[in-house]
């Protein structure tokens, strides 16, 4: 098992990922403390002969079952993984094994990240466990499910101990030598920042803290800080498990927190073999979750995918089972665009959980009846073998969309997150041109897009704002909705003025606007929120959006965050604008119009163009495109809510491979 720029490999093919979760039907999380081969070979062989080519498995619960107080594992914890992988490897199937979750606080210690005795202990474990199976060829590492940086799980907020204390202090003399110049980035006086500086507090992580004299400048600071840290901890990790001699892949299994506000890819992916995304409740963002967990020149794996039990008021659920498996359709077909595939959570439910959301999570019911979801896993597995063989050599599309950080790890967050979100759906939704994401802090490795957006970053750091300068520099089109005239502290930058516009930013206080396209105007809508928050950009010759040459390329830029206008369709009309202006058209033509609610998702490969379909829609939707790559058409009847694939053979100029029609 081994992974390249982007797809895994088994025995160096690619490999098309359907997997699943697997513990045990009887016992559930408490598969190690009552092991039952017999049952594990039932439970294996099902999901052998339903075709799932991986599995994911580890410790959510019990550590102290597994190994005494210096994390030293029992000889009887080695020996049941050992049978464990022995069942596995009977039916072929490679396997991810988990070894914390959430926080790894078990081995004690005031700090779990940040204490060395703490890591210590865990190195104790991991190693140990690893020097035992460390030439398993079809075994990965997961170092912690779904993890989040202090005991206040699922929020990036201090966990307020001495040693964090300390590491933080640590971490801001390394950044800042110079207190006076911190406290001016954080419009403190400088007395305040004399000694030892506080952790945030929680009044800081409010929007209106500023109202009560406690200002929100520090949190971005804060939020790097525990990146890094965590960062650092995936690396000694990662390092403990390469001393054994193991060169398995290891990874970190982050849910959809961690492109959001927790500890992101965009940080520890550097650490790791492979990058994750666990797509649980982000339904209108499927395809988001994949782009922005997808970091640069390194796998992503949707490594945690299924449905949550959605209830009404009266604790009946909100969706059938059909409704339920078309969703996780969607999910599964969305996670080959820029992805390896999905695992998906959990083969069998677990009657075990105590909330009503989890209960019925899985595809094979506690009476082993199986739900939709099986049948639909089954067909996904039967697909993959034939996409598989092309999952070779993706091209990257021609637009990039930054994503602001400074922003994003800010108070004012949500406006950030849902710019990219909106963003990703007028591209590849309504002006149907396909894009990647690349977070600030990797805009180092952004590649060659012939376009980069900006979407309403509001604040970007120097050094971010540097990059994109210099792309622009060297023959790149630069995009921008909105101001950008502020760091990641907030302060003033005067960014448009130093390119030569005479430009200011002011405070967005209005309902209404238009931005003129040529001879076309657009109108826009701004809600309470942008009016109480945001900025907007004031060009002094009264223009809404100006084109200029800079270097050897041009900028773009609209005065307004459309983004974060009321009416999403604005966006991409301005999209499709800069993109016909600079000779980006859309990699298919369309034979007959598309609800606004199908995606095309177009990825050319080196022998192929594979075609990912889904529909947000109410309504079936007939698909009748024609690839401009190959000039073969594809026609059929989508159902409403379902996706489907297709291959096209570059060489053939025809499907060659097919999902769901």
């Amino acid at each position: 098992l081994s992974v390249n720029h982007d797809y895994f490999e088994t025995d160096g093919h690619p490999l098309a990922v359907v997997g699943t979760t697997y513990m045990s039907s009887e016992v559930q999380r408490l598969f190690f403390e009552h092991p039952n081969v017999f049952m594990w070979n039932q439970d294996l062989g099902q999901i052998h002969d339903a075709g799932l080519n991986m599995i994911r498995t580890g410790w959510w619960t019990g550590w102290d079952k597994f190994c005494d107080e210096n994390g030293q594992p029992y000889e009887r914890t080695l020996r049941t993984l050992e049978a464990y992988l022995m069942t596995a490897r009977k039916y072929g199937l490679p396997v991810q094994f988990n070894f914390f979750a959430f926080l790894p606080d078990v081995l004690g210690g005031n700090n779990a990240f940040l204490d060395p005795a703490a890591v210590r202990r865990q190195q104790t474990l991991i190693s140990a466990v690893v020097s035992r199976f460390h030439d398993v060829p079809f075994l990965a590492w997961d170092l912690i499910n779904e993890p989040s940086f202090s005991q206040h799980l699922w929020t990036m907020r201090p966990n307020g101990d001495p040693i964090e204390l300390a590491a933080w202090n640590e971490w801001l003399d390394k950044r800042y030598p110079d207190r006076v110049k911190l406290a001016a980035m954080w419009n403190v006086p400088p007395q305040s920042l004399a000694g030892t500086i506080s952790l945030p507090s929680e009044m800081e992580f409010s929007p209106r803290g500023m109202y009560v004299g406690v200002n929100s400048l520090r949190v971005n600071d804060y939020i790097l800080f525990a990146q890094e840290s965590f960062a650092q901890w995936a690396r000694t990790m990662r390092a403990t498990i390469r001393v054994t001699g193991s060169q398995q892949l290891v990874t970190v299994g982050q849910d959809e927190g961690g492109i959001q506000d927790r500890l992101s890819p965009a940080f520890w992916g550097s650490s790791v073999d492979f990058t994750t995304n666990h797509s649980w409740w982000q339904n209108d963002y499927i395809l988001w979750d994949s782009l922005a967990a997808k970091q640069p020149g390194e796998a992503m794996l949707i490594q945690e995918t299924g449905l949550q039990r959605e209830l009404n008021l009266n604790e009946i659920a909100r969706r059938t089972p059909e409704n339920e498996a078309a969703l996780l359709e969607r999910k599964v077909a969305t996670s080959f665009i820029q992805g390896s595939g999905a695992i998906e959570w959990l083969w069998n439910t677990n009657s075990d959980m105590t909330e009503s959301n989890e209960t019925p999570i899985g595809a094979v019911r506690t009476d082993y009846t199986e739900k939709p979801e099986a049948t639909l896993l089954r067909e996904f597995a039967r697909f993959a073998p034939s996409l598989q063989e092309h999952l070779r050599d993706p091209q990257l599309p021609p637009i990039a969309i930054v994503t602001s950080q400074a922003s994003q790890y800010s108070v004012l967050a949500d406006f950030q997150l849902e710019a990219q979100r909106r963003a990703v759906r007028a591209l590849t939704y309504l002006a149907r041109l396909p894009a990647y994401l690349v977070a600030e802090n990797q805009i180092q490795r952004l590649g060659n897009p012939r376009l980069v957006i900006l979407p309403s970053p509001q604040a970007l750091s120097d050094t971010a704002w540097a990059a994109v300068v210099k792309y622009v520099d060297t023959g790149g089109t630069l995009l921008i909705t909105g101001p950008v005239e502020r760091d990641e502290h907030w302060q003033i930058r005067h960014r448009a003025v130093e390119l030569g516009l005479k430009a200011h930013a002011e405070p967005l206080v209005y309902h209404n606007a238009e931005l003129k396209l040529g001879e076309r105007r657009i109108s826009l809508a701004f809600g309470q929120q942008q009016q109480s928050w945001l900025d907007s950009l004031h060009f002094d010759d009264g223009s809404t959006l100006r084109e200029m040459p800079h270097g050897k390329g041009r900028i773009y830029w609209a005065v307004y965050p459309v983004e974060l206008a009321e009416e999403l369709q604005s966006a991409a009309e301005l999209y499709s604008y800069v993109a016909t202006r600079i000779d980006i058209a859309p990699p298919f033509s369309l034979l007959a119009p598309l609800p606004a609610g199908v995606l095309v998702f177009p990825t050319v490969m080196s022998d192929s163009v594979l075609y990912v379909m889904s529909s947000d829609s109410d309504e079936d939707a007939a698909i009748n495109i024609r690839d401009q790559a190959t000039g073969a058409a594809l026609a059929f009847r989508l159902p409403a809510q379902h996706a489907a694939i297709a291959v096209i053979g570059k060489k053939e100029r025809r499907v060659v491979a097919k999902y769901g029609f």
